[in-house]
C-alpha cells in the first residue's frame, strides 16, 4: 500500500502539467428504416461520420444531406448529400452502387450545428442532427506585439520585473512538487532502514 501511494506521489507533480489533443474519431451511425442510431452526433474539424444503410426493404434507398432552400435536392450552394445508399450493392455489376457515405469534416467551414435529411425513395423523409464544432487547442502563445523567434530587433529589457499569477502557480508547482520528491526519498530510505 506504501510503495502505491509513493508511486502517485512521485508521479502527480509530472502530470500536472500534462494537455492532451484531440485524436480523430470516426462515427457510424446506422440507418435504419424508421430512425438513425444516434438521431444526432456530435463531432470535431477532423471527425470522420460514416452513415451506414441497413433499412433493407425492397426498392428503397436513401439520400442523406443538407437542403439549406428546402427544394429537395442538394445541388446548390452550399448543400451537400450523401448520393444514393442502397442496402446491398451488386459490386460485380454496378460500381457506383454504395451503401455508406463516409463523411470526412475537415474543413473548418464546415462548423455549425445542421439539421440533414434523409429522404427516401418512398418520398418519405425523417430530419438528422450533425453538429460540427472546431477542434480547439489553447496554446501559450506570446502577447500582440511580442517577439519569438529569430527576431531581428533585440527590445530593451525592462529592469523591473513583476511576477504574474502564472509564474506564481508555476513556482508554487515546483515548491510542491520537490517537497514531494524529497518526502518521498525520505520515506523511501526510512522503509529500507526499517526492513535493515
Amino acid at each position: 500500500m506504501r510503495s502505491v501511494l509513493l508511486g502517485v506521489l512521485l508521479i502527480l507533480p509530472l502530470l500536472s502539467g500534462v494537455v492532451v489533443a484531440h485524436e480523430p474519431d470516426t462515427f457510424t451511425v446506422i440507418v435504419r428504416e424508421d430512425r438513425h442510431d444516434p438521431a444526432e452526433v456530435n463531432l470535431v474539424v477532423n471527425d470522420t461520420v460514416q452513415y451506414y444503410n441497413v433499412d433493407s426493404r425492397e426498392n428503397i434507398t436513401h439520400v442523406i444531406g443538407l437542403d439549406l432552400n428546402g427544394d429537395d435536392d442538394f445541388d446548390d450552394e452550399g448543400e451537400f448529400s450523401s448520393g444514393v445508399l442502397h442496402s446491398e450493392c451488386d459490386w460485380d455489376n454496378d460500381t457506383d452502387c454504395r451503401v455508406a457515405w463516409i463523411f470526412v469534416i475537415n474543413d473548418t467551414a464546415l462548423v455549425g450545428n445542421y439539421i440533414l435529411s434523409d429522404i427516401r425513395s418512398d418520398g418519405t423523409q425523417i430530419e438528422v442532427q450533425l453538429n460540427i464544432a472546431a477542434d480547439v487547442h489553447i496554446e501559450n502563445a506570446p502577447d500582440i506585439g511580442e517577439c519569438f523567434g529569430d527576431c531581428e530587433e533585440v527590445e530593451e529589457e525592462i529592469d523591473e520585473q513583476v511576477s504574474t499569477p502564472t509564474d506564481l502557480r508555476k513556482s508554487a508547482l515546483l515548491i510542491v512538487g520537490t517537497v514531494m520528491f524529497c518526502s518521498s526519498i525520505i520515506f523511501g530510505m526510512n522503509q529500507i532502514n526499517r526492513q535493515s
